[in-house]
């Protein structure tokens, strides 16, 4: 016969796996969300207008993982009352199907670029949750609570996603400031218009600065860097200018960006401002012909190096101009 003890300690196995396996399968959601995010937010979602609450994009990563840590441990005791049971069965149901709607908000938002498709999937996805809760609390007031600061999050990202969608609707993607100016190549990089993170920023002479926030005496200074390079980037036949700024938000980082500027008809139109990296040594940018990609080319820290160490590590960052105008990170 089994002893009580060697009963125990299955029975704690048996429980621990499957708490594993809860928050696992709900941490999954993020990553695949991540996945699909990462790409789209130094390019696509830079260039959107966003409410004045929307936090930094570094936030959402951390309070995520909270989150689904959570909703896991709620979705395991509720699942540790007994999946026979026909209310546990209904009330599992309901919380993988807002699982999989908290999945594809990532899919529509970020891939498909349609905040406004994305804010009825947000919405469904809300109605979701306050079912699993109600659905939780029948079985499991600690599961209900738990899923309290998830659904009040999602309420706040309702609102982000609805505020990105009525402020951005009425915009062409293809949007950007047109800049009429003449210099080697026609245009002139120093007195140029483009978007950082959101933000307009307007070069005079190859100098922003403007106050980091209201009142405030640190600026953020941009600057006009250089390395210009010519080459057709939207399949036009035309040559287009891509070059490199700086931009320093009163700390010690000095952070490196590559911009287009596209030759229509009406003048040159620059794209956002892609993300390069920290106080890096940029070498040089590549437009190879025929190819429509743009290769920058820099020196980086070595893994594990500290921020004050030299660049020495050789690096190559492909990118591309979409059909709208965006340009956006390609798979190296």
């Amino acid at each position: 016969m089994r002893s009580d003890a060697w009963y125990d300690l299955e029975v704690k196995k048996q429980s621990i796996l499957r708490l594993s396996l809860a928050i696992i399968i709900c941490e999954m959601a993020g990553i695949i969300g991540s996945l699909l995010t990462a790409s789209a937010i130094p390019n696509w979602y830079a260039t959107l207008a966003k409410p004045a609450l929307n936090p930094p994009s570094w936030i959402f990563g951390p309070v995520w993982t909270v989150l689904y840590a959570l909703m896991g441990i709620a979705a395991y005791i509720v699942w540790s009352k007994g999946s026979g049971r026909k209310d546990v069965r209904y009330a599992l149901g309901a919380f993988g199907l807002q699982l999989l709607l908290n999945a594809s908000w990532s899919v529509v938002f970020f891939r498909l670029q349609n905040p406004a498709w994305a804010f009825a999937n947000i919405v469904a996805m809300w109605i979701a949750i306050a079912l699993t809760m109600m659905l939780f609390r029948r079985i499991s007031k600690p599961a209900f609570w738990l899923l309290v600061p998830y659904i009040l999050w999602v309420s706040f990202a309702g609102y982000l996603n609805y505020s990105i969608w009525m402020l951005n609707k009425d915009q062409s993607r293809a949007e950007a400031p047109i800049v009429k100016t003449s210099s080697q190549h026609g245009f002139d990089g120093r007195n140029s218009t483009f978007v950082i993170d959101g933000k307009s920023v307007t070069l005079n002479n190859g100098l922003s600065a403007v106050p980091a926030a209201p009142d405030s005496a640190s600026s953020v200074t941009t600057r006009y860097f250089g390395n210009e390079s010519a080459g057709d980037l939207d399949g036009d036949d035309v040559p287009d200018i891509a070059f490199l700024v700086t931009q320093e938000t009163g700390g010690s980082g000095i952070f490196y960006y590559v911009v287009v500027a596209r030759k229509t008809p009406a003048g040159y139109v620059t794209t956002n401002a892609f993300y390069i990296g920290d106080r890096i040594a940029p070498q040089s940018i590549v437009i190879p012909e025929r190819s429509m990609e743009l290769q920058v080319n820099y020196a980086e820290r070595k893994p594990g190096e500290p921020m004050s160490a030299k660049p020495s590590s050789g690096a190559v960052l492909l990118l591309k101009v979409t059909p709208e105008g965006v340009l956006e990170g390609l798979m190296k």
